[in-house]
């Protein structure tokens, strides 16, 4: 029997099903029987094993593209600690398993002791029919004296029929509660198994999740410091641009206004809320503060980011007068278009530029080809300026 093969391997746990037997009284008293207990964890794991697949689906599809770090170490911690939760789940699962191994031992070592009983029961009273040889009722019933010996007789020998017949079924449904006992220690020992193996598959996850949350750190630190980088370029930049558009104002207040600058000063605050676009595309960061969905870091964005295709026509959106047409630190190849009256307008991310400094441009003209994010690195920059002071470029740009 199954049973018999197993013995040896349960040995171990027999002190501490007994130490068990207690506490788990306890607990069916205040919390439902094992059984019932036993079905709430299994649903609490599964709902956890569905949890944790569909936030490994997370990862995975962040894995496969350009990480967004701050957000996959979220992902990371989530998941961690869902597996935790499965882990403690799986230990509590494995203790009820050991209660329950511990209640079938027992209830099978009863059903031997029973079940060899009746065997010893049954084979004695086999040996009794076989040495009195085969007796018929009709040879008792017609051995009786008077009629009241031959009722005793006949009772008797129906008590004896009922009695054996009843030990033979015992003996048999005994034998078939033995094997399904044994059925039931098998698929615990299996679910125990089973147990055991999910959690130490778990443990493995659990360490390369940390493998990889120390690697995304030390990138996130390497991305920070580059980002903190990019920050102090802008403001460098900045500080630059104000200084030239400064030098611009400087020589524009100190001599006569030229004809063209009265000109256009009169017709750039007219286009206001109808300006064209300087190039087609989606605007991808607007006028204004941000905050860095990383780092928290808030920046200011004195213009409108546009994500326009690699090599489309950068057009000037007024008539005006070339200031600058070269390299800008932090702003990659610009153009500066004076408007007259302190009106400026900047065209940044350029790949290429068309115009000299000096020159005249009208509304419409292209001056410029766009890069494109995916080239520069850097989606294409326009800004509007009032002397030193920038507008938000979404008021004047038409809808």
């Amino acid at each position: 029997m199954l049973w018999k093969d197993v013995r040896k391997t349960l040995v171990p746990l027999a002190a501490l099903l007994c130490a068990l037997a207690a506490a788990a009284a306890a607990q069916e008293q205040g919390g439902g029987t094992l059984d019932e207990r036993m079905r709430a964890k299994d649903a609490e794991l599964q709902k956890l094993r569905q949890e944790i697949a569909a936030e490994r689906k997370k990862i995975e599809e962040v894995e496969r593209k350009e990480k967004d770090i701050a957000g996959y170490l979220d992902k990371l911690t989530r998941e961690e600690k869902l597996t935790k939760r499965l882990l403690a789940g799986i230990s509590e699962k494995e203790d009820m398993l050991v209660q329950q191994m511990g209640r079938i031992v027992q209830d099978l070592d009863y059903s031997e002791k029973v079940f060899d009983r009746r065997r010893v029961i049954l084979a004695k009273r086999l040996r009794e029919m076989y040495k009195g040889g085969p007796q018929h009722t009709w040879q008792e019933l017609l051995q009786a004296n008077d009629f009241g010996d031959l009722l005793q007789r006949y009772k008797f020998l129906s008590t004896i029929a009922a009695r054996d017949a009843n030990l033979v079924e015992e003996v048999r449904k005994q034998k078939t509660e033995i094997a399904r006992r044994e059925a039931n220690l098998t698929e615990s020992l299996a679910q125990a198994t089973s147990a055991r193996r999910e959690k130490e598959r778990e443990l493995a996850r659990l360490k390369a999740n940390e493998k990889k949350r120390t690697k995304s750190l030390a990138e996130l630190k390497t991305s920070k410091s580059s980002h903190q980088k990019r920050i102090e370029q802008l403001a460098r930049a900045e500080r630059d641009l104000l200084a030239i558009i400064e030098a611009f104002e400087k020589e524009r207040t100190a001599g006569a206004p030229e004809a063209w600058e009265s000109a256009a000063g009169k017709d750039f605050p007219a286009l206001k809320g109808r300006m064209n676009p300087p190039v087609e595309g989606k605007r991808v960061r607007g006028f204004g503060e941000s905050k860095h969905p990383e780092f928290g870091t808030v920046t200011f964005n004195p213009g409108v980011d546009i994500e326009a295709r690699a090599g489309s026509p950068v057009r000037a959106v007024a008539r005006g007068k070339i200031e600058y047409a070269s390299l800008l630190p932090g702003f990659g190849n610009c153009i500066i278009v004076a408007h007259g009256q302190g009106y400026y307008t900047l065209y940044a991310h350029t790949s290429k530029i068309f115009v000299k400094k000096d020159a005249m441009v009208n509304a419409g003209d292209v001056i410029a080809e766009a890069g494109g994010a995916s080239e520069t690195g850097n989606a294409f920059h326009f800004e509007i300026r009032k002397s030193k002071k920038a507008l938000d470029p979404a008021e004047w740009l038409g809808r």
